[in-house]
């Protein structure tokens, strides 16, 4: 198998076309900012180098930093940062790449061009991921980085020339690498990863020493990622498991859901199938799924468990970890069908695309082989995907998970977004006080002010001392009010607004300018 694969080209520029006229509508209508944990990673990515307390510690722990580090390039323009474009620019650049590592995996394998082009069309025609591709959210960067890792995986086990463990390393092992520090999917593609290739390994020497050099040489990039992070998270925050069990972690998170009984998912097996199930129906959609199945079946009935399948299976090993995560109450995912019923996280159905636009091709391929069938084939792929685009183009913010999820947020977060707006329209000087962490408060972007003007969590010490003594350093301050409700308000308390409760002379000081029902703005009195 030659190294390079015709045709790989073609389909990134066309995958990047099609994801510039992507982020002209998204970013146009404003839509691609509507998922606050996108606001949250451009803040995070620009304020490494914008911030009261610039660094890398700014990458924080809550999430991995790869999409943050890839991310701040395109930020350092604060028009680049605060409409989003430039998260656009790298999610061009995300789905320029995972089309075609998804073209080379589909050659890799033996599949033939149209087979390979359909592969193509599962990823680009669906909606959800064209949306999720113009946001700053972790998946365009998760998935670039597992396709390009199963691009090489692919590459060492088929190749006709005995590859080495340092190339092995520098095709799959790097990629791998990225993607381990990109989401925790990427953890568990490196673990079946190293099986795949530790089993592939043996069956082609049968020699141990030359299994495990290849195994070595596969995982030592990932494992040094791995190593990185918990190094990075013992140097700032004295825990190597700070990302783990720390106070935003995601276990500390659910530990709260799980108390107030909304993580129905956990220990029930039932519900766990039913809830991702709905989740993969309304973001993958019903005519991928049905291929893929179709796919899959005739995979393993064919080739049994060869090399082929192996590496199928290797690629669905995002979608696996989403499974088990969810069951163990790791993950909390609601949708129109869930226990109870939201709009949250859907968006992580998104991983098993990569394993169910391999099946696609793999099911089309054995279609399009005899050459009489290969007309039919194609004509009804394109027609089923067409007909699956114009049902959920007649109501996509409810036949469209991601879309329905993007949709709750913008509407959710009406309140917060209409006083960051204001404020930028207003602001002229002085310091901004306010708790970015709180709920609500993930508008640095929509505030489009340098975030070195602005005194927030991340600050450390900076945003102590403002808290201490608001008037000496902050000229506005920006508060989520919600905590008044009292006991009906369950979410995160807005520091700020916890201490200027306390300030007896904050109201001598400071003059209402602007109100919403959640949110206010003061300004520093100038008497």
């Amino acid at each position: 198998m030659e190294r390079r694969v015709p045709g790989t080209a073609v389909v990134a520029v066309v995958a990047g076309l099609v994801g510039y006229v992507a982020c002209l509508y998204t970013a146009g209508q404003g839509t691609n900012l509507d998922y606050p944990d996108s606001r949250s990673h451009l803040a995070i990515a620009r304020r490494i180098f914008d911030s009261k307390a610039p660094g890398l510690e700014q990458l924080g722990t809550v999430w991995l930093p790869m999409p943050h580090l890839l991310l701040m390039p395109f930020v350092v323009d604060l028009w680049l940062f605060s409409t989003g474009w430039g998260a656009c620019i790298l999610g061009i650049v995300a789905l320029s790449a995972s089309a075609s590592g998804l073209y080379r995996i589909c050659a890799r394998l033996g599949f033939g061009r149209l087979s390979r082009i359909a592969g193509v069309l599962i990823l680009l025609a669906n909606p959800a991921v064209l949306y999720v591709y113009t946001t700053a959210l972790t998946e365009p960067v998760l998935i670039m980085c597992m396709l390009g890792a199963m691009a090489g995986l692919a590459h060492w086990a088929t190749s006709m020339r005995r590859m080495s463990a340092g190339e092995l390393a520098v095709f799959a092992g790097i990629p791998s690498g990225a993607a381990v520090l990109s989401r925790y999917e990427g953890w568990a593609l490196v673990l079946t990863g190293t099986v795949f290739v530790f089993v592939v390994a043996q069956r082609r020497s049968g020699k141990w020493r030359e299994t495990l050099t290849m195994s070595a040489g596969y995982v030592m990039v990932p494992a040094a990622a791995v190593l990185w992070w918990l190094a990075y998270n013992w140097a700032i925050y004295e825990n190597p498991l700070e990302f783990m069990f720390g106070e935003y972690s995601a276990y500390a998170q659910q530990k709260d859901l799980t108390e107030s009984g909304l993580v129905t998912t956990r220990g029930n097996l039932g519900m766990t199938l039913w809830t991702f199930y709905w989740s993969l129906l309304e973001t993958v959609g019903v005519v991928p799924l049905v291929l893929a199945a179709f796919g899959a079946i005739d995979l393993v009935l064919r080739r049994g468990l060869d090399n082929v399948t192996l590496l199928v299976a290797v690629t669905g090993s995002a979608f696996a970890f989403g499974l088990v995560s969810l069951y163990l109450g790791q993950t909390v995912m609601y949708n129109d069908h869930s226990v109870p019923p939201g709009w949250w996280n859907n968006r992580f159905a998104l991983t098993a695309l990569p394993l169910v636009a391999v099946l696609v091709s793999a099911l089309t391929d054995r279609l399009t082989r005899p050459s009489p069938l290969r007309p039919w084939a194609a004509g009804g792929l394109v027609m089923a995907l067409l007909l699956q685009n114009i049902w959920w183009s007649n109501n996509p913010t409810s036949r469209l998970a991601v879309l329905a999820e993007g949709a709750f947020f913008a509407q959710s977060s009406a309140h917060p977004t209409a006083a960051a707006r204001w404020l930028n329209a207003n602001y002229t000087s002085g310091g901004i006080l306010m708790d970015e962490s709180a709920g609500g408060n993930a508008v640095l972007p929509v505030l489009g002010i340098p975030l070195r003007d602005i005194y927030i969590r991340a600050s450390g010490e900076h945003f102590d001392r403002a808290l201490a003594d608001p008037v000496r350093y902050a000229e506005w301050v920006f508060v989520n009010v919600e905590a008044r409700r009292g006991a009906s308000y369950t979410g995160p308390t807005d520091l700020v607004y916890q201490a200027i409760s306390r300030h007896r002379s904050f109201g001598a000081n400071y003059s209402l300018v602007f109100s919403t029902p959640t949110h206010q703005i003061y300004q520093r009195s100038t008497d």
